[in-house]
């Protein structure tokens, strides 16, 4: 089963720090469609907008019509810290919610469950993941369990610290319950997948492993030196594309902005 998994395109009517965000979503759009048609899902990991605006949620929804994207691989959208909750329902009137309105639902493809969940709160970009939306999961994953579902997760904010102090500050603050669930329901966790920070980025968690890709705006590099901020970093956007097979899952990733050179081609001159 192949899934892509794009984060933080950040659309926006203007340019941001002189990136247009509107721009390079549409390439990483259509690099998708030219190579990655087999896919069974397309998730987006939130900051879907900027601003959170209703004109920029248009220009989202207009930019994914107007792509070839077929319609089993619409992508499933989640909130972000930079996202408004009901202006993107006000535009995305399909999208599925929980009993309390947050943008929280699941798939179930043959024995694997997709959980998305909403980490959005309003006027912060710190993550949050209140009491309604916990008891929303551990009854998901309940069921998950009850009916013999490997599962993976889909979420803004990291749900740990990543090493940088001023980074991990906007992260998940809920961290601590978040864990418990975790641990309660590690043996059916295949994997986390976030985005928010900007980086590429992998590891272990609780003995679960977890990834995300950088954002397709503005892409960083782990700010260890200080010497990065938003919009400064040269390095390249990305999506990840992830590959689960009976016995393994992998992480490939896709620079979608460099030149598409046939390798073979190339190297065969030397």
């Amino acid at each position: 089963m192949k899934i892509i998994h794009l984060s933080d395109p950040h659309i926006s009517p203007d340019k941001l720090f002189e990136h247009d965000a509107k721009e390079r979503f549409s390439l990483a759009l259509q690099h998708i469609c030219n190579n990655h048609l087999d896919s069974k899902l397309f998730v987006i990991s939130g900051d879907l907008t900027h601003d959170g605006d209703s004109e920029s949620y248009n220009k989202l929804n207009e930019i994914l019509l107007n792509s070839k994207i077929p319609k089993h691989l619409f992508p499933k959208l989640l909130m972000g810290n930079h996202d408004d909750r009901e202006q993107f329902k006000q535009i995305f009137t399909k999208i599925s919610l929980d009993e309390n309105g947050f943008v929280q639902y699941f798939e179930d493809i043959e024995d694997k469950r997709f959980i998305f969940l909403d980490t959005n709160l309003s006027n912060t970009h710190q993550g949050h993941f209140c009491n309604n939306r916990q008891s929303w999961l551990i009854n998901t994953l309940e069921n998950a369990s009850d009916n013999n579902k490997q599962v993976y997760l889909f979420m803004h904010h990291n749900p740990l610290p990543l090493g940088e102090p001023t980074s991990d500050y906007i992260g998940l603050q809920q961290g601590d319950e978040f864990k418990d669930i975790l641990i309660k329901f590690k043996k059916i966790i295949q994997h986390i997948f976030f985005g928010h920070q900007h980086i590429t980025v992998s590891g272990n968690y609780l003995n679960i492993p977890f990834s995300a890709p950088r954002s397709t705006w503005s892409p960083l590099v782990p700010n260890f030196s200080k010497n990065y901020r938003l919009g400064t970093a040269n390095t390249d956007p990305n999506y990840n594309v992830i590959l689960i097979n009976k016995n393994s899952l992998v992480v490939h990733t896709e620079d979608f902005l460099k030149d598409n050179i046939n390798w073979f081609e190339t190297t065969k001159k030397f």
